[in-house]
């Protein structure tokens, strides 16, 4: 096995010669994934003390005035402007109003009848103003219709729980690490998966076809290195890189996943929160999750450098391996958005699929939810079909025809 790793040193050699490929595969996630995490968590926290800190822009139109003092009374919450001329809707979509609320005519009458009256509300659903508005307006009417009616018990000297028959306690099973590793775990096999096959491919492609269009695959061929020893070096050059570009991934998401849990907690305990220890997302990336996950890929990361190996040999020159390799990220891709969709991980046949099974072991991994039969299939399957296609590779990648290809 001498050859193999001679080759291996080389192709190694030739790609440490770029720093700039070296910054750009190892050292830029590290950078960009806690930029972004820490870049959405700003924006996300922006945008809610924003909203928080302003009154929703609002017309009410209320002839008998059941509401509107009620709604005006609450400057912090509400700014009741005057009606705009025009359609209300046209007024919405320009975002000049966030809420359109029209009271009964008669609602004044029917609240000292002890009546139900009618509150229509227009609300533009694609502005998350307009959808806070609403929010608003429901918290608010909730909290005057609990006073309306105590003010009714009171009068009629009836208890104040008399129209609640039942108290229902709603107890959270999960908390905010749980609820947050469940959405961020759904991303994490896609961003992995097209990491693992993207750094493969941009070097296997130059490994195989650029030896071609370099004129250094003769050269190489006329030594006394085996064939075989050639090609293994090449396809464990290939594999390592993706493999190892991926761990930085994965070291780049638990730091951003650390960064996340400690901003949102900071968060929460300046709004006088006391979930500092429940958000955690450090632990969604534990250790033994991210090795689990590794171990996981290695195959994946094998079974995907045999494809890019034979297809980037079968090609004239560096062009065409790209043009050939390429339509398989767009594969991974599908693959990616497909583990996650909802409801997936109750399809009974998924853990029989190669590939997805992967995508949803690492989403049920890092959502602590991953179930042992699973894993230990997905990784078997995996392994036999990343050894399968290895081998195959091989033996076509020996043929004269192929190697010699114009």
């Amino acid at each position: 096995m001498r050859g193999v790793g001679l080759i291996f040193k080389k192709e190694w050699m030739e790609f440490s010669k770029d720093k700039r490929t070296l910054f750009f595969t190892f050292i830029m996630p590290l950078i960009l994934y806690p930029a972004i995490f820490t870049m959405m968590t700003k924006m996300a926290q922006g945008d809610r003390d924003r909203r928080h800190g302003q009154a929703s822009r609002i017309v009410v139109v209320d002839p008998s005035n059941a509401l509107k003092p009620i709604l005006s009374l609450d400057s912090k919450d509400f700014l009741v402007m005057d009606t705009p001329s025009g359609d209300l809707k046209q007024a919405l979509r320009d975002q000049k109003l966030d809420l359109a609320i029209e009271v009964d005519a008669d609602a004044a009458a029917k609240l000292q009848k002890q009546e139900p009256f009618t509150i229509k509300a227009m609300v533009d659903e694609s502005e998350s103003s307009s959808e806070y508005a609403m929010k608003r307006l429901k918290d608010t009417l909730e909290k005057q219709d609990k006073a309306w009616v105590a003010a009714r018990l009171e009068a009629i000297k009836a208890p104040k729980d008399l129209p609640n028959p039942t108290n229902l306690v709603k107890e959270k099973a999960s908390d905010l690490a749980l609820e947050l590793s469940k959405v961020l775990g759904m991303w994490v096999p896609y961003i992995l998966l097209i990491g693992l096959y993207t750094n493969a491919m941009q070097h296997g492609a130059y490994m195989t076809a650029g030896e071609k269009e370099r004129h250094t695959l003769l050269s190489l061929l006329s030594t006394s290195l085996p064939r075989t020893h050639i090609i293994w070096g090449k396809l464990l050059a290939t594999f390592s890189i993706g493999v190892l570009g991926t761990i930085m991934n994965i070291v780049a998401m638990n730091l951003s996943f650390i960064l996340l849990g400690r901003q949102i907690a900071t968060a929460e305990a300046m709004q006088g929160g006391a979930a500092m220890e429940t958000v955690k997302l450090a632990d969604m990336a534990s250790p033994s999750t991210l090795m689990l996950t590794l171990l996981l890929l290695i195959p994946l990361g094998l079974f995907f450098s045999s494809i890019i190996l034979f297809l980037g040999t079968q090609a004239k020159n560096t062009r065409e391996a790209m043009t050939a390799i390429t339509p398989g990220i767009f594969v991974v891709i599908m693959l990616g958005v497909f583990s996650m969709a909802p409801g997936l991980d109750k399809m009974a046949a998924l853990p029989y699929i190669p590939v997805l099974n992967v995508a949803l072991t690492i989403r049920k991994l890092f959502s602590h939810q991953a179930v042992a039969w699973q894993y230990i299939l997905a990784f078997l399957m995996t392994t036999g079909l990343a050894g399968g296609m290895a081998w195959i590779s091989t033996r076509l990648l020996n043929r004269e025809s192929v190697l010699f290809k114009q």
